[in-house]
């Protein structure tokens, strides 16, 4: 098993202030990172500011996949990289066994 991601693993490929420029349906999308793990596999952030979360996503053939959306206040994010550490840390939880 190959070890966890963290945030000193990932190299940011790309960082807009503003992705959503044109009059397209996404204006609201504020700011857009995307970083790109050791092994190619790309994430993006999208910090939706009109509705104050953090859209996670990855890459595959067939375009971006959401994989995560956080709310600004009731997850206690402040910003894109807080946003993609959290996504990593819940990769690398170990997996929990059901007592119910």
């Amino acid at each position: 098993m190959s070890k966890p991601l963290s945030m000193d693993d990932l190299t940011v490929k790309f960082h807009s202030n503003r992705a959503g420029v044109s009059s397209s349906a996404s204006v609201d999308c504020d700011e857009t990172t995307i970083w790109q793990a050791p092994e190619g596999s790309l994430y993006r952030v999208v910090q939706r500011l009109d509705r104050a979360e953090f859209v996670i996503a990855t890459l595959v053939s067939t375009g971006w996949i959401m994989l995560l959306t956080l709310d600004k206040e009731a997850d206690g994010i402040a910003n894109q990289d807080e946003a993609m550490n959290r996504w990593l840390d819940i990769q690398s939880l170990p997996p929990t066994s059901s007592s119910d």
